[in-house]
């Protein structure tokens, strides 16, 4: 019975250090972390029994010190911890009656009726608007518990369009698959929930709004300024003065960035317009609309033709997209020079000198989603840099970062990102570009040829086969599988063109998370060559719908003549 209790008890302690710091092999570095991971374990130090359990010298505490500590703190009464969970964020572009639906509802206790007074505070964006990455800043900045994002993402948004709710926790990242699940769970269960259709909140005014609810507490909303605390962020990371020369400096370049309507509109409005210099015609599509100005707010060759017929047209040096919700990116250069994804995290980090946040803290390690192409893998490995190939989704990048293990990642989706949030960050991988080009005083094609030219080139293209029937999809996958999984296979060789592949490897891609240990099965079959070329099939959405089924061609060149082929025809 003794050893049953114990086994709960390090169960409760694990599951709180993971609502945490989402790995049991990551140190508490902060009286603050200390404090924050014993109220998700459900007590309330007093400020008295912190200053005991971190005695000044304290650099660091780990899990084990923690589960000691927890076994001397009693839990504390329900009404300690309604007073606890206080701090929330919400972000993202809203229309006005969704932000006061949000507002007007009451939130669910564990009766599993209404009670405004398990949140206390919310925090928002000016005129519902905030960008994910911000979000992610803020959460980190106010060291809020967790924050909600309402996002179409890069899909269409309005009334008829995608909406999607999105939780991230207090490190500033996607809620993992524990948390999200028991969310989940307990939506099943609500029976009712109660709305103040009188509460209307300005979100216009920057500032603190306090409600009377009833006999509850005072429930405050503030509004902050919707860039200010991103904006400051990045003035830590980049160059600013560097960058300001660059934009509007004797030796300007003309630069092009469509926002697409999204929520990142007023950023690159107001920092790379209005701070670094910019002329306001450089930045199109910046107004924030609810439904994208019924376009597809996904920044791609497709969806962001205009922008591509603009930049052929050679007016201007540089260009960019975002996605509706400020994540994503495409770079550009002069004359339509597309770069591709998985290049561009790889021309980022091999030029990570060009970054003054990354000459203060170094490169920790490199990372990709197993489906982006090895261009970032050849820089890691000239660079004698740790690589980790991981599952798809920012999370699994996340939980690197927190245990330091992490610097620079991207995704073959147009995401690209760095430690200093826990999002994919669009307009951080534009100033990352634009900070190259004013240290390397380069065009964006000659950059990335001088890149191929030195690690060679992964010519990678991706193909979408949505609405599949679903018995033939997985009769394919099945066919695949047999196939690929024979022994004869490994060592076949495949020729086209001039070129022949050699078979070195076959599987189902499995990712073993080097921090906490956790697998992930069954992600991609993969087939592996010799020299370093893949080809990769995934399998998703086997619903009603009909199956989508993605083909990853990654080839791999190095000879000097031939990298500068068209990457659909080689």
């Amino acid at each position: 019975m003794q050893c049953l209790e114990e086994e709960r008890f390090y169960m409760k302690c694990r599951a709180a250090y993971l609502s945490v710091f989402r790995s049991s092999l990551v140190n508490m570095t902060s009286k603050d972390q200390l404090c924050t991971v014993l109220q998700h374990a459900g007590r309330n130090p007093s400020q008295k029994a912190l200053d005991k359990y971190w005695p000044p010298g304290t650099k660091k505490l780990n899990f084990d010190d923690f589960c000691e500590i927890l076994k001397k703190e009693k839990p504390a009464e329900p009404d300690q911890l309604m007073r606890i969970f206080k701090k929330f964020d919400s972000g993202e572009k809203m229309s006005p009656k969704e932000v006061d639906e949000i507002f007007s509802l009451a939130d669910i206790n564990e009766d599993g009726k209404l009670d405004y007074a398990e949140i206390g505070r919310l925090v928002i964006g000016q005129n519902g608007i905030m960008s994910t990455p911000a979000v992610s800043c803020v959460i980190r900045k106010i060291k809020a518990v967790g924050g909600i994002i309402l996002t179409a993402s890069h899909n269409p948004g309005g009334p008829n369009g995608d909406f999607g709710i999105k939780f991230n926790i207090s490190s500033g990242g996607p809620a993992p698959e524990g948390i999200t699940d028991k969310i989940f769970q307990i939506s099943k269960s609500l029976q009712e929930y109660h709305i103040c259709p009188e509460l209307k909140v300005d979100l216009s005014t920057i500032g603190k709004q306090t409600f009377e609810i009833d006999t509850f507490k005072p429930f405050t909303v503030e509004i902050v300024d919707s860039v200010e605390s991103y904006a400051e962020m990045l003035r830590d990371i980049f160059d600013f003065a560097a960058l300001k020369e660059l934009l509007s400096g004797p030796n300007s370049i003309n630069i092009r960035l469509d926002a697409m309507h999204g929520v990142v509109g007023p950023y690159v409005k107001k920092i790379v317009c209005e701070e670094l210099g910019s002329p306001a015609y450089s930045a199109v599509n910046c107004v924030p609309s609810e439904d994208f100005g019924g376009h597809h707010p996904d920044p791609n060759l497709t969806y962001a033709a205009d922008l591509v017929n603009t930049m052929k047209g050679g007016e201007y040096d540089f260009g960019a997209a975002f996605d509706g919700d400020g994540d994503r990116n495409m770079v550009l250069g002069k004359h339509g020079f597309f770069v591709n994804p998985s290049d561009s995290v790889a021309v980022i980090s091999a030029n990570f000198t060009s970054i003054p946040y990354f000459q203060k803290t170094g490169v920790k390690g490199l990372a990709r989603s197993m489906p982006t192409s090895r261009a970032l893998d050849n820089v890691a490995k000239a660079l004698k840099m740790p690589l980790y190939e991981t599952h798809t989704g920012w999370k699994y990048f996340g939980n690197l970062m927190d245990a330091g293990k992490l610097s620079l990642c991207g995704e073959e989706s147009f995401g690209t990102g760095s430690d200093h949030i826990r999002e994919k960050d669009g307009l951080w991988a534009v100033l990352a570009w634009l900070s190259i080009l004013a240290t390397r005083k380069q065009s964006v094609e000659d950059i990335m040829k001088d890149h191929w030219q030195k690690f060679g080139r992964n010519f990678f293209t991706r193909y979408d086969y949505e609405e599949v029937d679903s018995d033939a999809a997985n009769k394919m996958i099945e066919h695949l599988q047999t196939t690929m999984f024979d022994k004869a296979f490994v060592g076949q060789k495949f020729s086209s063109g001039d070129k022949t592949y050699q078979v070195d490897k076959a599987d189902n891609f499995e990712y073993t998370d080097p921090v906490d240990g956790s697998v992930s099965k069954g992600q991609g079959l993969r087939i592996i060559f010799s020299d370093g070329s893949r080809i990769i099939f995934r399998l998703s959405g086997t619903g009603s719908a009909g199956a989508t089924i993605r083909l990853y061609i990654d080839s791999y060149e190095k000879d000097p003549q031939k990298i500068y082929q068209d990457p659909q025809v080689n």
